[in-house]
């Protein structure tokens, strides 16, 4: 190698090194926002925001069925969602299982086991459970008032017994 090769090596690396180290830089760099109406900062800053933080989470506890994973409530397009976990699951037997919301944080302290019944008007249904197990999201209605709640359940509904439940924490 010649000393002009060897040269031209090093710059070269140098500028690839430089480069690397440009793009990381711009990349976690804040988007400039405000001012002298920048739309298109405010507009890149909207995109790169991640899903909202979540306002409340918590994992769920068995109540007639076992059960695995959770949930989180966050705001995601200026609306309240209820997501359950990807590694939710819980009877795949029961039937018209529901998503619903208790006012008490020990929903079933009211009620038996087995099937730990619900009492009419102690609980507001949020809507029917899309599956038994994995990830899936619920657009919570502003007519359910959070503050007012303090649990999670998953019902059924045909034979009142609450399969599931989670306190609401924040």
């Amino acid at each position: 190698m010649t000393p002009l090769t060897g040269s031209l090596l090093r710059r070269s690396i140098y500028t690839v090194v430089t480069a690397a180290a440009l793009s990381t830089m711009a990349l976690n760099a804040e988007p400039r926002t405000g001012g002298m109406g920048d739309k298109a900062g405010s507009a890149m800053t909207a995109q790169m925001k991640p899903k909202g933080m979540a306002m409340t989470q918590g994992s769920f506890r068995k109540a007639e069925a076992p059960v695995s994973g959770g949930f989180s409530i966050h705001e995601e397009g200026g609306k309240k969602v209820l997501t359950l976990s990807g590694d939710f699951m819980t009877n795949d037997m029961a039937p018209d299982l529901k998503v619903a919301f208790s006012p008490s944080a020990t929903p079933l302290a009211m009620s038996k086991a087995p099937k730990y019944p619900l009492k009419a008007g102690s609980y507001t249904v949020l809507a029917k459970l899309k599956s038994s197990k994995g990830a899936q999201s619920y657009v919570i209605p502003a007519s359910i008032d959070l503050k007012a709640q303090k649990s999670v359940l998953i019902w059924c509904q045909k034979f009142n017994a609450t399969m599931a439940w989670a306190p609401l924490k924040s």
